[in-house]
């Protein structure tokens, strides 16, 4: 079989992995040409439309098609905000999987334009202070639309306080999700 969609290969990882308990072998033969470029992404997993995993990278050091198992198999099995997920929720199971474009480094003059290309942008977001490090995809803007709480829930994701993103030590990096 040939796994022509970066969607149908994550899914078929996961249903053979819940089913198995093992990683299934995919030679590159086994997918289409487009997923064999190098591309980070980030694979994320619902159960009955909720959010019950995102695992990902956001640098691309491997094509894309192992970058997808690698991702399919930690989403539903070690995202540590939630448990594991079981075999018997296959059939509520939906996923996923974002191919980020390269990063790029953003350094506003300050906090208001920081806002203000968020707000009219809506790219995903990586940030970090002193190490402490969190991203969002561009689609968690449809369940934060505002500036603020998008940047304040990102520091808290990454362990820090909510108005830590205008901290001048605060560091951020922008990118898109792809087409591929």
């Amino acid at each position: 079989m040939t796994y022509k969609t970066k969607e149908e290969l994550a899914k078929y990882v996961i249903h053979y992995y819940l089913e198995e308990n093992e990683v299934p072998e995919i030679k590159a033969g086994d997918v289409a040409e487009n997923l064999h470029q190098k591309a980070a992404c980030f694979v994320t997993v619902y159960i009955y439309r909720k959010l019950r995993g995102c695992i990902g990278n956001y640098e691309a050091f491997e094509p894309l098609y192992k970058n997808i198992i690698r991702n399919a198999i930690s989403a539903i099995t070690s995202d540590y905000r939630f448990s594991p997920i079981t075999k018997e929720e296959i059939p509520n199971l939906t996923v996923e999987v974002s191919v980020l474009s390269p990063m790029g480094k953003y350094k506003p003059k300050d906090s208001q334009e920081l806002l203000k290309y968020l707000t009219k942008n809506k790219p995903g977001l990586l940030l970090d202070k002193d190490g402490r490090k969190a991203i969002f995809l561009p689609q968690v803007w449809e369940d934060l639309p505002k500036a603020e709480s998008f940047l304040s829930n990102l520091c808290l994701k990454a362990g820090l306080n909510p108005d830590d993103w205008q901290d001048a030590k605060m560091r951020f990096w922008v990118f898109r999700n792809i087409k591929i």
